[in-house]
C-alpha cells in the first residue's frame, strides 16, 4: 500500500513538474517578444536594419542588413529564434551560407545566446533599453583576444 501511495505521489509530482516546465518554456520565447519589430542603427558606414517577426508560438524570424549612404547593401543575414524540445536556439545565416546555432543561456534582464565552438562571435546579446530602443552586442575571442561589436537600435517605422 505504501509503495502504491509513494508511486502515485511521484507520478503526480512528475506530471505537475512537467506541466510547470511546459508553461515556463512557452514563457521563455514569449519573454523575447520585446525584440519584435523593425529596428535601425546609424553607423559611419550607413544604416543597419534588423527586423524580427513572430512566425508562430515557437518561432521568431529575423533579417538584418546594412545599407551604405549610396544605397548599396553591404551585409545581409537571416536568423530564427526557435523553441524545440524545450530549448531556445538562435540560428543565423550570413550571406546565404550555412547556418550557425547559438543556445539561449541567459534570459533574465538580457537575452544571451552562446556557441563557444564558433569562431566569432561566440555570444550574441540583446537588451531592451526602452520601449523604442534596443542594444545588441556580439562578442568572443579571436586569436586569444577579446573582440566585440555593439549596436544601439531605435524602433523604425
Amino acid at each position: 500500500m505504501k509503495t502504491q501511495l509513494l508511486s502515485g505521489s511521484i507520478l503526480l509530482s512528475s506530471i505537475f513538474l512537467l506541466s510547470a516546465c511546459s508553461t515556463t518554456e512557452e514563457t521563455e520565447i514569449n519573454s523575447l517578444k520585446w525584440m519584435l519589430g523593425k529596428w535601425q542603427s546609424s553607423t559611419e558606414e550607413g544604416i543597419l536594419y534588423e527586423e524580427w517577426k513572430k512566425v508562430n508560438d515557437s518561432t521568431y524570424s529575423g533579417h538584418a542588413y546594412a545599407i551604405t549612404p549610396e544605397g548599396d547593401t553591404t551585409f545581409s543575414e537571416t536568423a530564427e529564434i526557435t523553441k524545440v524540445n524545450g530549448a531556445i536556439t538562435y540560428s543565423v545565416t550570413v550571406n546565404e551560407e550555412s547556418s550557425t546555432d547559438f543556445a539561449l543561456v541567459d534570459n533574465q534582464d538580457i537575452a544571451v545566446f552562446e556557441n563557444v565552438d564558433h569562431d566569432f562571435p561566440q555570444r550574441i546579446i540583446y537588451q531592451k533599453l526602452a520601449k523604442d530602443s534596443l542594444f545588441a552586442r556580439i562578442e568572443g575571442t579571436v586569436d586569444g583576444e577579446d573582440q566585440f561589436e555593439e549596436y544601439r537600435y531605435v524602433k523604425s517605422k
